[in-house]
């Protein structure tokens, strides 16, 4: 397409172009990136400038590679098109929406500190069994009804750039996906990642500490969470938000007057999907739940009290959506854990359980512990993490504390430490607690760990879950939680 055309599906870039020179118009348009090495004959070149590096050092690079329009706030040239206004990120997410302009009929966000991945993850499933054609995207990459295992996806970015996101969901129509759930996180949010994409749902599911090396403080961090629901939904859009969180109900205080159409879950008098009661039966969660003035009993099989609420999160959305809610309500016995996420890795000749979960922040890491001692045995609760390196320091002695109140037994490794001193991360970790295990070496930390189980114990290995490599200086490395420990119970019991 022409430039013109592509500017004109959208009357904010039609205002934000209004003075461009008439070369640029004509000028035949293949694709766009803020990514040089991803710049091909006739695509636009979008120079950021970062924390880490300046895209307008990259400008030869493109244009090398065949950019035929550059857009900067600093560089100028006949094939550059100067832009110095505020909303530069804006533009950027706008011209990605603009360009891969298909998208599937229905999609909804989540965002929150805790659970995202289990509820798009949910939502799919949900929309799965209805027998309709849906994706998630996130974490653990792209998963369509038509796939059995998640697509990884290139970089690691809870939120993808926004020509990839809207390049995939592109992807999603053209297989005739009509439903798609998508993480949305803080950083995502704040960089206007999302905007230009139409959203037809929105989840909160909790906020607690984390990222506040970006955000500073929980003041920014909520409101960036907020501004997905301040600045990205229109008029008649599906929210549910978890009204048992305090967050959630400081949100739902600031936006209830707007004109969405709220399906809130939890114990709260407020919500539409009110939880009425909880009853723990073997490994089966049994629950009461009220919406429209009717009784609903179901049964949930997942580890953990917190994946009650990531799977109200994902029953409400559906049921803003306009899906039967006797059908939404008995898919969720049907419900599967996802990858990382409280997952018990099994082997016939281990007494012991084994879990490897995700959890990485404090709230999560405390959550994954107590909802282990709410399971039946008798053995001792062994927790093994670490922290990833040149992220938020403020948690680190955060997840100590609450590792060493809840488990009989801490062990402190690496996680990702990048660049940092794994030493000193440890060291911050375990802040003079006596009663910590330091083990250095995520791998031998796992294996030691494993020696010392009996019969009935239970150990934890939180904080990379599904992830499948780990990073050290500046090296990448294959590594994966679930195979050392498979890997290990085969050595130990050949």
């Amino acid at each position: 397409m022409k430039f013109w055309e592509l500017i004109n599906r959208s009357n904010f870039l039609k205002d934000n172009f209004k003075n461009i020179e008439d070369h640029f118009k004509e000028i035949e348009i293949n694709g766009i990136s803020n990514n040089s090495k991803n710049i091909k004959k006739k695509f636009i070149f979008f120079a950021f400038t970062g924390n880490k590096t300046n895209g307008n050092l990259y400008i030869n690079e493109a244009r090398r590679n065949g950019a035929s329009i550059v857009i900067s706030q600093e560089e100028k040239g006949k094939d550059v098109i100067e832009l110095t206004n505020k909303d530069y990120l804006k533009i950027y997410s706008h011209l990605c929406s603009s360009f891969y302009n298909k998208k599937p009929r229905n999609i909804i966000a989540v965002t929150g500190t805790n659970g995202k991945t289990s509820v798009t993850d949910f939502c799919r499933q949900i929309w799965s069994f209805y027998g309709l054609k849906s994706a998630s995207i996130g974490t653990l990459g792209i998963k369509d009804t038509s796939e059995q295992y998640y697509h990884k996806i290139r970089n690691n970015l809870t939120t993808l750039d926004s020509s990839e996101l809207n390049k995939h969901l592109s992807k999603l129509y053209d297989k005739q996906i009509s439903y798609v759930a998508l993480e949305a996180s803080s950083h995502g949010i704040n960089q206007n990642r999302l905007d230009g994409i139409n959203f037809n749902g929105a989840v909160f599911t909790n906020l607690s500490h984390d990222h506040l090396d970006y955000h500073k403080n929980m003041k920014n961090y909520f409101s960036a969470k907020m501004k997905l629901f301040t600045e990205h939904l229109k008029d008649g859009t599906c929210v549910s938000i978890n009204l048992d969180d305090k967050y959630g109900m400081e949100l739902y205080n600031k936006i209830k007057t707007k004109n969405f159409k709220f399906v809130n879950f939890g114990f709260n008098e407020k919500c539409e999907l009110k939880l009425l009661q909880i009853k723990k039966i073997e490994k089966i969660w049994q629950l009461e739940i009220l919406y429209k003035n009717k009784l609903y009993k179901t049964d949930i099989g997942l580890v953990g009290h917190f994946q009650i609420y990531n799977a109200l999160a994902a029953a409400s959305i559906c049921l803003g959506l306009g899906l039967k809610q006797d059908s939404i309500f008995k898919s969720l016995s049907y419900l599967q854990t996802v990858p990382g996420r409280m997952q018990i890795v099994n082997h016939p000749l281990c007494k012991a359980t084994i879990i490897v979960d995700y959890a990485h922040t404090p709230n999560a890491l405390e959550n994954a512990i107590l909802a282990v001692k709410k399971m039946n045995f008798s053995g001792k609760i062994y927790t093994l993490f670490g922290c990833g390196g040149e992220r938020d320091h403020e948690k680190r002695s955060k997840m100590g504390e609450v590792a060493f109140k809840n488990s009989d037994f801490t062990i402190i490794t690496d996680d990702n430490p990048r660049t940092e001193d794994p030493s000193l991360i440890r060291k911050s970790i375990i802040n003079n607690n006596p009663i910590a295990i330091e083990i250095p070496g995520r791998d031998v930390a796992i294996k030691k760990a494993i020696s010392f189980l009996k019969d009935d114990d239970i150990l934890i290995i939180a904080g990379k879950g599904h992830e499948q490599t780990q990073t050290i200086g500046i090296e990448t490395l294959p590594f994966d939680d679930v195979s050392v420990v498979k890997n290990t119970l085969d050595r130990l019991n050949p």
